[in-house]
């Protein structure tokens, strides 16, 4: 009797093992001669099966972009547009022969920073409901027969609007503030005033180093390849 009941009870746990072993036989397979082989899906349920594994992941990347490119990073990235150069500026104005300055900004990476500061604002303005501007009115300022100088007034109540534009202009008022600067240094031309008046209202910087140029016979500005 006690051996019997030892067998029975071996019987059941081995019937058990084996019941829970096959529940754990992945979905996507089946039996078949012994062996697991895979289970054959239709295209709709294929199509459905990795919609339903692909939809969270693309709803977490769309969370952590929407928390990127959000109105909140836009006014930061604006800060640092506006603030970020300044101290470059003030090299290039009172320090222009340095050789901190020349190392700061002999190369192009406080511009190339610029610029990306600048993609992140128009990417992200994108991004937004109302993106940068609505693009009937952006047209309105390209119209020869409407009025441009009101569209544009118009087009600045859209503050990712005028966040894109500033970064803009500033981005390319350095380039070409310490385009001024190397050709100062290239040609022993003095740029403080230029590259400072290039700071401040842009173009005219250009002139006025053109002018300096002129007046102390260096001759016109030439567009030298760097050595």
């Amino acid at each position: 009797m006690k051996w019997s009941l030892c067998f029975v009870s071996s019987l059941l746990w081995v019937i058990v093992t084996a019941l829970q072993t096959s529940a754990f036989i992945p979905p996507m397979a089946t039996r078949r001669d012994n062996n697991i082989m895979p289970l054959q899906l239709s295209p709709i349920d294929e199509a459905t099966l990795v919609a339903s594994t692909t939809q969270p992941i693309i709803e977490e990347v769309h969370n952590i972009a929407s928390g990127l490119l959000s109105t909140e990073n836009i006014k930061t990235a604006f800060s640092i547009a506006t603030f970020g150069p300044q101290l470059p500026w003030l090299f290039l104005i009172l320090l222009p022969n340095s050789s901190v300055t020349k190392k700061l900004l002999g190369g192009y990476e406080i511009v190339m920073i610029c610029c990306l500061v600048h993609f992140f604002i128009v990417s992200a303005s994108i991004a937004q409901p109302d993106g940068t501007a609505p693009m009937v009115e952006f047209a309105d300022v390209f119209d020869p027969n409407g009025d441009p100088q009101k569209a544009m007034v118009g087009m600045m109540q859209y503050p990712n609007f005028v966040s894109e534009e500033w970064s803009h202009v500033l981005t390319w008022d350095l380039f070409v503030g310490r385009w001024i600067w190397l050709d100062g240094l290239r040609r022993g031309v003095f740029t403080s005033h230029s590259v400072l008046t290039c700071n401040l209202i842009g173009p005219p910087g250009l002139l006025l180093h053109w002018v300096t140029c002129t007046l102390t016979g260096k001759g016109l500005l030439r567009m030298e390849t760097e050595e």
